[in-house]
């Protein structure tokens, strides 16, 4: 105790004002072990084992994947498990568990399991490994984004070119040039998830960066347009009224948001625009896609209701088509968690995605405390940016969250990476807070 008082003495100056400026010591990471760590990020994201069919003979990725988990636990600094979100995400994951030996569709719940929440449970486990300071979160940030922009440069060509695009529900539609992201919905998500990135740490960036933010923001947005996903339209209506939220110079965001509709709409082709119409009127051009989702939405709720403890992982195609004589899934995210986990799924994913949340909005609302207090008595300026790139990018993670809560109303994506990513960076996040918090001296 009597060291600790030394300590802060020494760090305040004769006026009172705070005068360390010694950096904080976050977790070391060296700087191969984070450059293979975002090399995997970039195998990952752009399916080289997809593109490149001789690492996929060789399994290229999952080898990739025991190589970094080897060096996650040799050659990293043990990981804080301090976190709050801890035993949700733990609660969560049992809850998986337990509805896979119980399956109505055993095989199915257990190539799912495998496949896609173990694998995709390792992203989170890898950010948590590798992310440990706010220096190693942008090496991270990095490799992400820069695999979304080059997915939007193909999507730009396969526009242009006519090979990504073609008739769907009465309109011309954009695809993925990979299986991950073939589904125009899926595409969709994937671009409209960088925007949050794009608008919170603009900022921050200098010139080159606010040049590659920027033809990123533009090739997203290209995308969300011409997939013709009217999920991804609610999507970024969404996000914009985060944004909005956030903003401190709210009539100047009003403005710019009339300017850009202004300018932009009367470019938007008719198909668009009135794809985006059907989402209220539920008119198509071709197909009953509207009626298809209502009747699946009906037959999921008796579903659940039949069956409120769940039917297992994945199940819920094989038991409608028991039941009805239909196929399809449920096209929404809290009626999938519903009928394949049941009430105790719906609970404990409800608590879990809360619990990020706060945990999220608390670091913001903290950051921006913490950088008012510099700001008055001075401080570290290396602490001082350390703070606003934390808050930046939890604000970021929670408009992403938003965004997929959003999307979820009318896609099902329980078992996607999107979650496990959320989680990993709220992990981080918290580790990196905590440190700063432990280094800060209160007045």
């Amino acid at each position: 105790m009597q060291d600790m008082t030394l300590d802060r003495r020494s760090a305040i100056g004769p006026s009172g004002e705070y005068t360390d400026n010694r950096p904080v010591e976050y977790p070391y990471v060296g700087k191969t072990l984070l450059l293979l760590f975002c090399g995997y990020v970039l195998t990952w994201y752009l399916q080289l084992g997809y593109r490149i069919p001789a690492l996929g003979d060789i399994r290229f990725e999952f080898i990739y994947a025991l190589v970094l988990t080897a060096l996650a636990f040799l050659a990293t600094p043990k990981v804080d498990t301090k976190c709050p979100l801890l035993p949700y995400v733990l609660l969560y994951f049992l809850v998986i568990v337990i509805q896979v030996p119980f399956s109505h569709d055993f095989a199915r719940s257990w190539d799912v399991f495998v496949d896609r929440i173990v694998k995709f449970a390792f992203m989170a486990f890898f950010i948590v490994s590798f992310v440990r300071s706010p220096n190693n979160m942008k090496y991270f940030l990095g490799a992400f984004l820069l695999a979304c922009l080059k997915m939007g440069q193909e999507g730009f060509v396969g526009r242009i070119s006519g090979g990504l695009i073609w008739e769907n529900q009465g309109i011309p539609r954009l695809h993925g040039s990979t299986p991950l992201y073939a589904h125009p919905n899926s595409f969709a998500g994937m671009a409209l998830g960088t925007l949050p990135f794009v608008y919170f740490l603009w900022p921050l960036s200098n010139k080159y960066i606010k040049a590659v933010l920027l033809a990123l923001a533009g090739l997203s947005l290209h995308i969300v347009l011409y997939t013709g996903s009217r999920t991804a339209y609610l999507g970024i209506l969404a996000f914009v009224a985060f944004a909005f939220y956030t903003s401190n110079y709210k009539r100047k965001f009003i403005g710019y948001i009339v300017l850009v509709l202004a300018l932009s709409v009367p470019l938007i082709p008719s198909d668009y625009q009135d794809r985006f119409k059907s989402i209220f009127t539920l008119e198509e051009k071709e197909g009953r896609s509207s009626e298809a989702r209502i009747q699946i939405l009906e037959d999921a709720w008796e579903i659940f209701t039949d069956y409120p403890f769940g039917v297992g992982v994945a199940a819920f195609p094989k038991v409608r088509a028991e039941h009805f004589g239909r196929s399809q899934d449920t096209h929404n995210l809290y009626l999938e968690i519903a009928t394949n986990l049941g009430i105790q799924g719906l609970i404990v994913v409800g608590l879990m995605i809360y619990k990020m949340l706060s945990i999220l909005n608390y670091i913001r609302t903290k950051s921006k405390h913490s950088l008012y207090q510099l700001g008055v008595n001075g401080g570290s300026a290396r602490i001082k940016e350390d703070l606003c790139f934390i808050e930046a990018v939890a604000s970021s993670i929670i408009g992403f969250l938003i965004i997929r809560l959003t999307l979820g109303l009318f896609g099902m994506d329980l078992y996607e990476i999107y979650w496990w990513f959320a989680i990993g960076m709220t992990f981080s996040l918290h580790s990196m807070f905590n440190k700063i918090e432990s280094n800060f001296v209160k007045f």
